[in-house]
């Protein structure tokens, strides 16, 4: 199901792949596996052997039980300091609404003073007053026009990288006689957060403690596939060099040059260079 391997420079790439729709996909999960650790002791006899064993379990039973209680003790912590936070975190709420009410009153009052005199003013004072008010409006309404696409815009550089590597890859397939994959913005937005997930829980495989396979994680976020794949890989700096280096290995250009897949999202954590290519066919 998966292929791996490291290149020279310690960067390393890996593929997956399911022919299973998602509809079929059964959901699976991460696991922690820890080896078996064991203890030899030397004895003299069988009973001093079993004396010694016997020791060892309490003493592991004891070390054990005090884990277990520094842990109640610190859940049970943190259970006091979360249930502090909501009680102050209440009590501010309920001070910030008596505050909005205090102001919304003042407001009322301050309105129903300023009523009559607005009312006296003559025609032309009111044309008067109204032309700075309208001057005054104009910079803040483009103000404002500003803050929303200075907000909307993404960050430049990983959207490049992410579009040079579907540029890159579809290069690729027109080379071998294949139609061009169609970028999915939804399946972009699962590559991204699998890129992500890997630098920031610092692992480098197709399962995720988070998400669990690729596949499950696709479907979980509601992307459909009657085939999927995926690649992945660290440590490369340019779009360049990662399409090349997946090109290079067998697993991984199969993937890029499937006649099952239809549809590609990529994924690109700059902070510390971890790349996902996820395909589907539909």
């Amino acid at each position: 199901m998966g292929m791996g391997n490291d290149d020279q420079n310690g960067m390393t790439i890996s593929s997956s792949k399911t022919d299973l729709s998602s509809e079929k996909y059964p959901h699976t999960k991460a696991i922690a596996v820890q080896e078996a650790k064991y203890k030899f002791i030397r004895a003299n006899s069988k009973e001093d052997a079993e004396k010694q064993a016997r020791q060892f379990i309490e003493q592991q039973k004891q070390q054990a039980q005090q884990k277990a209680n520094q842990l109640t003790q610190r859940y049970t912590g943190q259970a006091n300091q979360q249930q502090a936070q909501q009680q102050a975190a209440n009590q501010q709420q309920a001070q910030t609404k008596q505050q909005a009410n205090a102001q919304q009153n003042n407001q009322a009052t301050n309105q129903q003073q300023a009523k009559a005199p607005a009312q006296q003013q003559a025609p032309a004072q009111q044309e008067q007053a109204k032309a700075p008010a309208q001057q005054q409006q104009a910079p803040a309404q483009q103000e404002q026009a500003k803050a929303p696409a200075e907000k909307q815009q993404p960050a430049q550089g990983v959207n490049q990288a992410v579009q040079q590597v579907i540029d890159l890859t579809n290069a690729e397939r027109r080379k071998n006689g294949l139609p061009d994959l169609k970028a999915d913005t939804q399946l972009n937005g699962v590559a991204q957060k699998k890129s992500e997930d890997m630098r920031q829980n610092n692992y480098f495989s197709h399962t995720s403690p988070t998400y669990g396979s690729p596949f499950d994680m696709m479907r979980d976020f509601g992307v459909t596939y009657k085939t999927a794949g995926e690649n992945i890989a660290q440590g490369q700096r340019t779009p360049q060099e990662v399409v090349q280096a997946w090109m290079n290995s067998e697993g991984h250009r199969k993937n890029i040059l499937s006649k099952d897949f239809t549809h590609i999202g990529i994924g690109y954590d700059s902070n510390g260079h971890h790349w996902t290519q996820m395909f589907v066919g539909r």
